[in-house]
């Protein structure tokens, strides 16, 4: 998850949550902040676009 939250320019929680918006069996992931920096991560999550080779090393 550090390698493609480094590749994308970004955090692991980004990540993370990109990666479920994309999972088809994923209705509406719940999420939440306690902080700025974590509402961040949040907002930008939709905006990151992972590519297959992305989505299966984070499927691993």
């Amino acid at each position: 998850m550090d390698e493609t939250a480094k590749k994308h320019q970004t955090q692991p929680a980004t990540i993370a949550l990109a990666w479920l918006l994309q999972r088809p069996s994923v209705a509406a992931p719940i999420v939440s902040a306690t902080s700025v920096q974590q509402l961040e991560s949040i907002i930008e999550a939709p905006s990151v676009v992972l590519d297959a080779e992305d989505v299966r090393k984070l499927d691993v």
